[in-house]
């Protein structure tokens, strides 16, 4: 064989390479294997961000000074001895409300300094404007803490066309926070103790306060609670695919909030019931949470809770490979050389 013959036969051998490489693109598109980048306990709906809201106790840890609820000595100054919540807005509860007169502490997750705590709080005061003092706190989070998710068998879901899983076939899971039930000392000096929750690890939901660096104050901390969260008689259609991406959700469903206090989570829990819905949003993977009221229960007494966390939902992860996978062998015979 020449060196003529064997120069032909190395192209007509990549060339058919190519042809294979851009056909086996096209297949995997076109027979749906190539979407499926990831595996059914990867992929899931994330009730994440861009978000705003939050969700808020008040009427739990009140002070009848204003200096102590916000963590301060007699002359206004920062103390480590102190039994408040620095960290947390507060409020003076109104004439002829329970406990009037006195300030609460509103122990909101995740904080901003962007949240209307007053217009979340006045319909438990018979619309009277609040003044809210003490609001410092933006959390890192704040716009992409996660709410909770939707999972699903992502076998349902057709690589190709249209798709929709109904909302008996998706499971919510809103306590997607593993604690290991510890609530380390605060600041230096501080009296607080280094708890662990009887019954630990726990899993809570993400948006509790008694894990994060704003529980302070002595003991277990003045805002040792954390939030178990359900959901119960979920309607609507469900999900809607295009192509493999989250094109729709439509679903509304009743939702259980459960407070518990770390140092004694058997002890009783408050319970607020609201919804969980795709209703309330022009966006199609809207979501809101509209949960309020007022519980009593064990040494809770008329404990305020508001929650209205609400944001755009994702399909963690995108499953983009089918395009990529097509993209890949158009590129490669785009690049083939000339005259082959």
């Amino acid at each position: 064989m020449t060196a003529t013959t064997t120069a032909a036969s190395k192209r007509i051998r990549s060339r058919d390479l190519l042809s294979v490489l851009c056909w086996v693109g096209l297949s995997a598109v076109i027979a749906g294997s190539a979407p499926a980048a990831a595996t059914d306990a990867e992929l899931f709906i994330d009730l994440a961000g861009p978000a705003t809201g939050f969700a808020a106790t008040f009427n739990f840890k009140n002070s009848t000074s204003q200096n102590n609820i916000q963590g301060l000595d007699g002359s206004g100054n920062p103390t480590p001895f102190h039994n408040g919540l620095p960290q947390y807005p507060n409020f003076r509860i109104p004439t002829g409300s329970t406990n009037a007169g006195v300030y609460s502490a509103i122990i909101a997750s995740p904080q901003s300094t962007a949240s209307d705590y007053a217009a979340a709080l006045a319909p438990f005061y018979g619309g009277t404007s609040l003044t809210i003092s003490n609001q410092t706190v933006t959390q890192p989070d704040f716009d992409t803490l996660s709410s909770g998710r939707i999972d699903f068998d992502h076998g349902l879901i057709a690589p190709v066309g249209s798709s929709v899983i109904g909302v008996d076939d998706l499971s919510f899971n809103f306590n997607t926070f593993t604690w290991d039930g510890v609530i380390a000392p605060g600041q230096t000096g501080d009296s607080r103790s280094n708890l662990t929750t009887p019954g630990a690890p726990l899993d809570i939901s993400p948006l509790s306060p008694a894990y994060t660096p704003y529980n302070d104050g002595s003991g277990g901390g003045n805002a040792q609670i954390f939030y178990r969260i359900s959901i119960d008689n979920v309607t609507g259609n469900g999900l809607t695919f295009l192509d493999s991406a989250l094109l729709d959700m439509d679903f509304r469903g009743e939702i259980l909030v459960e407070i518990f206090v770390a140092a004694a989570p058997t002890a009783g829990s408050l319970e607020y019931r609201g919804t969980l819905s795709t209703d309330t949003t022009p966006d199609p993977l809207g979501y809101a949470f509209a949960v309020a009221g007022i519980d009593s229960e064990a040494f809770f007494a008329d404990t305020g809770f508001v929650m209205n966390r609400s944001g755009t939902a994702s399909l963690v992860p995108e499953p983009a490979a089918g395009v990529s996978v097509l993209g890949v062998g158009l590129v490669a015979a785009r690049r083939r050389p000339r005259g082959a």
